[in-house]
């Protein structure tokens, strides 16, 4: 079950990723339609010859549609022909179109009737790929129950508690399944891998596999009796303490040299107001899950919630870097009596943070107020500058 979870949680990640990637990379000059309401219905023989972001309760798409296709909503049919890719979080998703990209989708119920010529990727509680439907590429998912009755014209891998084969692949699978049934009908023209709990029998016809078959037995460790708490070794603890700075001041070094303004404000933000920058944001890292909520909720912000998540995470990521660099500032200053170079000031207060840090209780409650310290000071740095 641990394994399933966690399948989910990466697919889950992904589609976030790539929902975030193509938001960044399409073309400002490439048209883009926005579609929101309750009932929606694009009707046949319409051509948008553009990317469309689309939200509503019910959506109907018979139209074709040149660029991407991004949706949410509750329930959304997809009749027409779409030329790009299909990236949409939705309860209940129908595909019976032609998709010449790659589909990636997150909800409750994905069924697929008709050709998807690239890859399918669905985080949901049900997927079902029809007798008729056939993807080019290669299947993944995560899901609890999964029943592939169409082609696969590569690979499939995935994870779910029920998975049923009853159609063609053309190349391997590999799937982690509770129950998992390979019926006489099915054609498996490469090998099959399969992950499932010792005591669980699986179904799987002789001659349906054209390659090999191999079981892999899912043994968990037994968690009753007490965990003996390993204590790191001195050298085990400045090695962690060595890669996790050099990968802060890589951060840091990736701040200076290319936003150095933005990076010089920060600082200057908390060397000024420490204090305030750090309860601004502790406020921002408590009440941001709140505005993204409700910035889903307005449908029209859907996009938007999206991008300032990303952004969100990116803060979370830099947010101790900043403040590293002003320990490191005022420790060599402290030392020295002379005024270091940013790259330098990064070097040493990344190193000091992370000494600090390794410390028992006292050193991850300095990393937090550091965190929040940097996290505050970064967001007032986007705000206006009040005029004397």
């Amino acid at each position: 079950m641990y394994s399933v979870i966690m399948n989910k949680f990466v697919r889950l990640f992904s589609l976030f990723f790539a929902f975030i990637f193509l938001l960044l990379i399409s073309s400002p000059v490439q048209a883009v339609q926005f579609k929101s309401g309750t009932n929606l219905n694009l009707p046949k023989g319409e051509n948008l010859d553009e990317s469309l972001f689309i939200s509503g309760e019910q959506i109907i798409i018979d139209s074709d549609i040149t660029g991407d296709l991004f949706c949410a909503g509750q329930s959304i049919t997809i009749n027409g022909s779409i030329k790009g890719d299909v990236l949409c979080v939705v309860q209940d998703i129908k595909i019976n179109g032609l998709v010449d990209g790659n589909v990636r989708v997150a909800g409750q119920t994905v069924e697929v009737s008709g050709t998807v010529n690239r890859n399918l990727n669905a985080l949901a509680q049900t997927l079902t790929l029809k007798k008729l439907a056939a993807v080019k590429g290669d299947i993944f998912f995560g899901v609890q129950s999964v029943d592939l009755s169409g082609t696969a014209g590569r690979d499939l891998a995935g994870a779910g508690e029920t998975v049923t084969v009853s159609g063609s692949l053309f190349r391997n699978a590999t799937v982690n399944a509770a129950n998992l049934n390979i019926s006489d009908t099915a054609r498996i023209r490469g090998d099959l891998d399969y992950y499932t709990e010792k005591d669980r029998a699986a179904s799987i016809s002789s001659q349906s596999v054209v390659g090999q078959v191999r079981r892999h037995d899912l043994v968990y460790e037994d968690k009753s009796a007490p965990e003996k708490s390993e204590s790191l070794s001195p050298m085990s603890l400045l090695s962690k303490v060595i890669f996790g700075a050099l990968a802060f001041f890589i951060i840091a070094s990736v701040l200076i040299y290319f936003d150095k303004s933005r990076t010089e404000k920060v600082i200057n933000r908390i060397q000024e107001k420490p204090v305030l920058s750090g309860f601004i944001g502790l406020a921002v890292f408590v009440t941001f899950p709140l505005v993204f909520i409700l910035l889903i909720m307005t449908l029209l912000g859907i996009p938007l919630a999206f991008v300032t998540l990303f952004v969100y995470f990116v803060a979370l990521i830099v947010a101790s870097v900043y403040t590293s660099i002003v320990i490191g500032w005022n420790f060599l200053k402290l030392v020295n009596k002379k005024t270091p170079t940013p790259f330098l000031s990064a070097l040493a207060g990344t190193f000091t943070l992370g000494l600090i840090a390794s410390i028992p209780v006292l050193g991850w409650l300095i990393a937090l107020i550091a965190f929040f310290t940097g996290l505050g000071a970064l967001f007032t740095s986007f705000l206006p500058e009040k005029t004397k």
